[in-house]
Order: C-alpha cells, then sequence, then structure tokens
C-alpha cells in the first residue's frame, strides 16, 4: 500500500518537498487557501482546507500509518504565540490518537538564540530568546517525551536558501552591523534530501541539524553574494574583528543521513 504522507503547512518549503516525493508517496497537503487548494488537486495531492486551531477531523482520516510533516510556521510578527503552541500540541495529539505512524516537525536552529560564540551541536542546550524559538522549543519537547508512541524526527534548519531566496536579496544595500558574525544557512535542495531520506528510509526518534558545513563572516559573504547577483552590496560594521556567534555543527546528522551536501559550502549557493 502507497505509503501517506501528509504535509501540514504547504508553503515554499513543502512545494520542494512535494515535488521531490512526487510517484513515491500519496502526498495530502493543508493549506489555508481555497484558491491554493485547487492548485494542489491540479498537481495531483490531495488537497485538505485547514489552518492551525480548525476541527482536524477531515485532516485526520489520512493520519492512520501516515507520514505527518508538521511544516507549520508561527508568523513573524505574532509574539504572543500561546495559541499557535497549544493548537501545535493539540494537533500532536490527535495525530497520535488517529495512530500516526511518524512525525516530522520542521524546527529551526533560533532555539539556541544568539547570545553565544559556541559551536553547537545535536546535543546543545536551547537557549531561546524570541517567542517564536521558545514556541519552538516547547513543540519540540513535547514530541520527545512522546517517542515510546510514536516515530519522532525534529530538523532544526538554518536560515534557508534556495533558488528563488537569498538573504543577500533582503539585505542588499543595507547598512548593517556584526559583520563579523559567522553565517549558518543550509540549501533547499539538500534540505530536500535530508526529508526524502527521513520520510522515506529512516524515522530517526531524534533531534538533527541541518545546516552548511563552512560559516564565513557575513560581512564578507554578503557582500560576496551581492557581487555574484549583481546587486548592490550591504554595507557592515566590524568586518575585520575576531569572528563572533554561534556556529551550528551539522556534521553528524549529515552523517546519520549518509548525505554529503551539496551545497555544504555557503559559496555555492549563488
Amino acid at each position: 500500500m502507497t505509503q501517506n504522507v501528509v504535509i501540514s503547512g504547504y508553503g515554499w518549503l513543502a512545494g520542494y518537498v512535494g515535488n521531490a516525493l512526487s510517484g513515491k508517496v500519496n502526498i495530502v497537503g493543508t493549506t489555508r487557501s481555497p484558491q491554493k487548494c485547487l492548485a494542489l488537486q491540479q498537481q495531483g495531492i490531495t488537497a485538505v482546507k485547514y489552518a492551525l486551531g480548525d476541527d482536524a477531523s477531515v485532516l485526520c482520516k489520512h493520519l492512520p500509518n501516515a507520514t505527518l510533516l508538521l511544516n507549520i510556521p508561527p508568523g513573524r510578527r505574532n509574539t504572543d504565540l500561546t495559541s499557535f503552541t497549544d493548537y501545535m500540541l493539540q494537533l500532536i495529539d490527535e495525530a497520535i490518537s488517529e495512530n500516526v505512524a511518524h512525525i516530522v516537525f520542521i524546527s529551526t536552529t533560533s532555539v539556541y538564540g544568539d547570545a553565544t560564540d559556541e559551536v553547537l551541536t545535536e546535543e546543545s542546550t536551547t537557549q531561546p530568546q524570541t517567542a517564536s524559538a521558545k514556541a519552538h522549543v516547547t513543540i519540540e519537547d513535547y514530541l520527545l517525551s512522546k517517542r515510546d508512541l510514536v516515530d519522532i524526527s525534529v530538523v532544526r534548519l538554518a536560515g534557508l536558501v534556495g533558488p528563488d531566496r537569498h538573504p543577500a536579496r533582503s539585505l542588499s544595500g543595507r547598512q548593517l552591523d556584526a559583520g563579523n558574525k559567522r553565517i549558518n544557512l543550509v540549501h533547499v535542495h539538500d534540505i530536500v534530501r535530508a526529508l526524502t531520506t527521513i520520510i522515506c528510509d529512516r524515522p530517526l526518534n531524534d533531534v538533527i541539524h541541518l545546516c552548511s558545513l563552512s560559516h564565513p563572516k557575513r560581512g564578507i559573504y554578503y557582500v560576496d553574494a551581492a557581487k555574484a547577483m549583481d546587486i548592490d552590496a550591504p554595507l557592515f560594521s566590524d568586518t575585520d574583528a575576531p569572528p563572533a556567534g554561534k556556529v551550528i555543527d551539522a556534521t553528524k546528522s549529515w552523517e546519520r543521513l549518509n548525505i554529503s551536501p551539496a551545497y555544504g559550502d555557503p559559496y555555492r549557493m549563488f
């Protein structure tokens, strides 16, 4: 029987993941938009109109023995995430009660905060500072407490890059400080390879990092990226200062997945 993969939150990343999984699994995608539902159906995806907090009964019909990919962002401007967190935990409980086989949670390396210069491994202590990061840690902890009931894979992503997305574009022409801070980026093509492996081959029951393998200073990297893209370069202060800021070490995670990231060098991302 064809595996069901339910992607809750069919946005930018899910589009890439869905394309990679097409023909390998039966994809069910949720979206809040009726127009997006129609677009998904035209791609051969079973579309479910669903917003976090809605009655999940229609969604739950697809969950028995399925993989649930939780990819619902809290919203950048939302500072009170109590409802978001409560609804996510509720959805997790409902999925488990429907005998979901595997939950993959898309988390973020922002769970470590920005107040450290340390090299951070998958076992490092989280130190969330923003409301979003705190919500992600709460959801992570809740999921990991359920590993005796269901397979859990928590995937902490570094800053996202793709063919149609690069941070240098939003930084173009700006004057910024902390040019000596190290960057932590990951390319969507490497994320897709990792998620395809996790979904189709090996539930992890653990936390992994997805990040590039090198971490140049942002005051050098984003200037070089802007030049390569032929856009106005940002101007950073402190670029000549010693390197600072966290380093997300994903070496062990890539090894566990038996993947050599194609974009391990951020200079290959533009």
